[in-house]
């Protein structure tokens, strides 16, 4: 099963929603309908079955004899930091939040994110087929609790699909309806996006949520994106990874970028 979640996050995570392959619909109701007429299923859900999150980035060393191409993007990291935490502004309750997606350092698990002023919460999405079948329930606060659930669109998984808000547990507040193909777009309005060699990557900066949810650790991770339907691809980068004021190299579907963190807190990406 690949997820839209895994797709969109990201945040990151983040992600984020989730689409069906072919080999999950076959376990559901629409299964005899896609196999009498699969010219009318989206091509997107017959392409390969690989995950889209990568294995972590593992940056090498440059080598001393090799010499840096040129600069695609020198990104200031605190002008970019958390940026997954305000991709969409929705009413929950009686608040105005930004709506975010963030994941733990391994990217083994999910939170959905409230940002008010400086202020977020999280609230664990856990095993992300809940969001196709019953939903998630996310508390907010002490008394606001939203119901996220994915409606698939099996002609236009990536952008048609539905994400619907709906109040639960005696919460006030409106419902809200969100088009993933607005947060795919809204992804990719807080990210830095990348041209290199006539390929389109976008980058996220975020800190890595608690496992269990219950705050940010210290640490923090860089995502890639490259966007390709259902056969887009994440490479997590845990910043750690690329040591101050040196180059090192990391290799990204046939791309190789060369990464330069400073101790002025930018990142030098170049070719």
């Amino acid at each position: 099963m690949k997820t839209l979640l895994t797709i969109l996050t990201a945040a990151s995570l983040a992600c984020p929603a989730a689409a069906q392959t072919l080999e999950a619909l076959s376990l559901s109701a629409d299964a005899a309908f896609l196999q009498a007429l699969p010219q009318a299923v989206h091509p997107d859900l017959a392409r390969a079955k690989d995950p889209s999150l990568q294995k972590p980035l593992q940056p090498k060393p440059l080598q001393p004899t090799k010499v840096a191409g040129a600069v695609v993007a020198r990104v200031s990291l605190p002008a970019i930091l958390d940026n997954n935490r305000h991709l969409l502004t929705r009413t929950f309750g009686a608040r105005s939040l930004d709506l975010g997606i963030a994941s733990d350092a391994t990217f083994s698990s999910y939170a959905l994110t409230f940002t008010e002023a400086t202020t977020s919460r999280l609230a664990p999405l856990g095993k992300l087929n809940r969001l196709w079948n019953a939903g998630v329930n996310a508390r907010i606060d002490e008394n606001t609790v939203y119901n996220f659930k994915l409606l698939i669109n099996l002609f236009s998984p990536m952008r048609g699909s539905t994400v619907k808000m709906t109040p639960v547990e005696g919460t006030r507040g409106p419902k809200n309806e969100l088009k993933t193909g607005a947060l795919i777009d809204a992804i990719r309005a807080h990210s830095v996006v990348l041209r290199v060699r006539g390929q389109e990557l976008w980058l996220l900066y975020a800190a890595d949520a608690k496992p269990d949810a219950s705050g940010f650790a210290d640490t923090r991770s860089f995502l890639f994106i490259k966007e390709d339907g259902l056969s887009s691809k994440i490479w997590p980068l845990a910043e750690a990874r690329i040591p101050l004021d040196s180059s090192s190299s990391v290799a990204l579907d046939g791309l190789t970028l060369t990464l330069t963190r400073t101790a002025a807190d930018e990142l030098i990406i170049r070719e």
